[in-house]
């Protein structure tokens, strides 16, 4: 790993007294309210967060262990709407800090949109619901479910294909992006009506979209990573698409005032002009993967990394500031040092794991998992390696690895790799908790 991560970490990474992190790994979606507020999900402290406009963070914890929160929305009444993509429900956070769940029972949910009514709607995968054990193994159809204002939960299957984005328009109109996968995928744009009924609105050949985003004007933008395509539909119906810098892959977009847009690929920050030239963005090179993006009503950018627990900033006058999330709810003896509370207690668990960093990189650089002398490793490289990010994989800290190897069932069924069998899974999830979770991190610490 590069050397700029290894030294923010043994500066500021910290653990509380039950060893999870202070900060979010990676978060996966921004949301700005009308304070300049920033909701941010934090998928290991299983919490939906708030960074205030002075520097300081609310964090709210999650009702469902292990939920991981992914996507998030602000209706008009100023809830917050979320998706707990293992906890298969749907959130909803008040301005009180009341946090309401909804199970999800026809599928596994993952972006949320609200409309102009407060009506929290939602795409869903096939897969777990709440209460199945094992993500990709449930009989459920993929689709759009929605919330009413009474709580009331309807839903809304395609016949083909799933959701990968849902947005709404200025007259309140659902659209919503849709992959249909195969040797040649199918991607279309489509309307959601409020009682059910599905309109084609474009099909592309071997196209994935997704990041739907609706501009002043009407125009509803796309990306589309399989033909490396970002555009928009104009109000009128007519399409306009600007084709990306070679090898371009949009992780995430957002539309800035100015009407350019931001992205996210993987590797870089990418700005789009008004007439399609995309310009690649230079960034502090800390070896992490740019995720979330958010282009705020005054100008600045604000993206996550995939490794990096903080949130970083490119301001309007090109300065890049780095905020180091400050949970005040944690209980314990600490000191605060430039805004981050650290444990003063655990010393020596921050250098333990600036030492288990080094050697994860290796493994990452090297692509090879810890031989256990039970040839588990190769387990994970003929089933795991073929449908994940081994980065993630190795570099993740869990307590519990469960989730994310029952997530792995719907990434193996997408791509044709050969399901777990229960007593694979169950392999799997002790030689994740015992070799890469958090109760290898500490038995490290013990012995430094």
């Amino acid at each position: 790993m590069h050397v700029f991560i290894r030294a923010l970490v043994a500066a500021f990474c910290c653990f509380s007294l039950t060893a999870l992190a202070c900060r979010p790994f990676g978060s996966y979606e921004f949301v700005e309210d009308k304070s300049d507020g920033i909701w941010f999900t934090e998928g290991d402290n299983n919490a939906i967060s708030r960074l205030g406009a002075d520097g300081s963070v609310k964090m709210h914890k999650l009702p469902t262990p292990n939920a991981e929160p992914s996507s998030l929305a602000l209706d008009r009444y100023g809830n917050l709407w979320f998706v707990e993509m293992e906890g298969a429900k749907i959130g909803r956070l008040g301005k009180g800090g009341r946090i309401v769940e909804f199970a999800v029972t026809d599928g596994r949910p993952g972006q949320v949109a609200v409309s102009r009514y407060g009506e929290a709607w939602f795409t869903t995968m096939p897969g777990h619901a709440s209460g199945e054990a094992h993500a990709g193994h449930g009989r459920h159809a993929a689709g759009i479910g929605r919330i009413d204002r009474q709580g009331r939960m309807y839903t809304y299957p395609l016949q083909e294909g799933w959701p990968t984005s849902i947005v709404f328009d200025r007259a309140d109109q659902a659209w919503v992006s849709i992959l249909i996968p195969g040797d040649k995928p199918l991607g279309r744009l489509a309307r959601l009506s409020r009682d059910g009924q599905w309109t084609i609105e474009v099909t592309w050949e071997n196209s994935c979209p997704r990041n739907l985003m609706v501009a002043p004007n009407g125009a509803v933008y796309f990306s589309d990573g399989c033909r490396g395509i970002a555009g928009y539909r104009a109000a009128n119906g007519v399409l306009t698409e600007w084709q990306l810098p070679a090898g371009t892959n949009i992780q995430q977009m957002s539309l800035a005032r100015d009407g350019t847009l931001w992205f996210t690929d993987r590797v870089h920050l990418g700005r789009i002009d008004h007439k399609g030239k995309a310009v690649m963005v230079d960034r502090p090179d800390n070896g992490d993967a740019p995720m979330a993006i958010l282009a705020t009503r005054k100008g600045d950018i604000v993206f996550s990394e995939f490794y990096n627990y903080n949130i970083n900033r490119l301001t309007k006058n090109g300065e890049y500031v780095e905020h180091l999330i400050n949970v005040d709810e944690r209980s314990g003896v600490r000191e605060v040092k430039n805004g981050e509370v650290c444990y003063v207690q655990f010393g020596a668990r921050i250098a333990a794991k600036t030492e288990m960093d080094k050697q994860r990189a290796e493994e990452v650089k090297n692509g090879r998992f810890k031989p256990d002398g039970a040839g588990t490793e190769k387990l994970v490289e003929r089933k795991c390696l073929a449908c994940h990010d081994s980065r993630r994989l190795l570099l993740s800290r869990r307590s519990d690895w469960t989730p994310s190897i029952t997530r792995m069932h719907g990434y193996r069924s997408a791509r044709g790799v050969e399901p777990l069998t229960d007593d694979e899974t169950t392999r799997l999830v002790r030689y994740f908790n015992e070799n890469y979770g958090l109760g290898s991190f500490e038995h490290q610490s013990a012995n430094h």
